[in-house]
């Protein structure tokens, strides 16, 4: 008897109602990866804040405590109290030292006709405290008689010209020199600044906070600045 292709049906069947086990486990995946409400989020958040911070403070703390117990970060100048405040405006005066550092500037001023140079030091700042050092050190080279009462009131810098504002006895002093001692006095200082003070290409001269047009033995209206070589 001849075999039948039917007689091995085993009753295998594809159930097509089931969905696969890989779709269900993405479902299954979706649901669980669900937000949290946002409220409970933002608890959730705060929360770890508030603990990072009462962490950090805490940590700091105990870590101030121990550096002080071994005297690291105890400053004996400072007071906590007024007993260590008496204590310490009692004691001797200490010596204050200072993080300055000195710089070597070229100095050009009128001597006997002519233009003389020297190097000079002054504790450096920053540039505009520089620049009065050096003027004073400048107005200084003149015979006590000139230099009396000249004062540099202020300075600023515009760019590359630098204004140097001096009181009305300047103005006397460039009378007293005529024009060719005012015209070496003036270059002695445009090179000082020029040749020190970088950008500084050229300087205005204020009376009292004014241009002067006018009553000076050398043209105070412009600003003075060396030829170019």
């Amino acid at each position: 008897m001849g075999r039948k292709y039917d007689d091995y049906e085993d009753g295998f069947e594809v159930r097509r109602d089931e969905a696969p086990r890989s779709s269900r486990r993405s479902a299954e995946g979706r649901a669980s990866g669900r937000k949290a409400p946002l409220l409970i989020r933002l608890i959730a958040w705060t929360g770890v804040l508030v603990f990072c911070f009462a962490a950090g403070y805490v940590g700091t703390s105990v870590a101030l405590r121990m550096l002080n117990r071994q005297d690291i970060l105890q400053r004996k100048d400072v007071a906590a109290n007024r007993g260590e405040a008496e204590k310490i405006l009692n004691e001797a005066p200490r010596e204050i030292r200072l993080n300055a550092r000195k710089v070597a500037f070229t100095l050009y001023y009128p001597q006997n006709g002519a233009i003389s140079s020297e190097k000079t030091e002054v504790l450096s700042g920053i540039m505009e405290d520089d620049i009065r050092q050096v003027i004073g050190k400048i107005v200084s080279t003149l015979s006590e008689k000139e230099a009396a009462d000249v004062k540099l009131l202020n300075l600023f810098r515009s760019g590359d010209t630098l204004y140097l504002n001096f009181n009305g006895q300047f103005l006397s002093l460039l009378k007293a020199r005529g024009e060719q001692g005012s015209a070496l006095f003036i270059t002695g200082v445009v090179r000082t600044m020029s040749e020190n003070f970088s950008p500084i290409v050229q300087v205005r001269f204020l009376i009292n906070g004014k241009e002067q047009q006018g009553g000076a033995p050398v043209d105070l209206g412009v600003p003075w600045r060396l030829p170019r070589g």
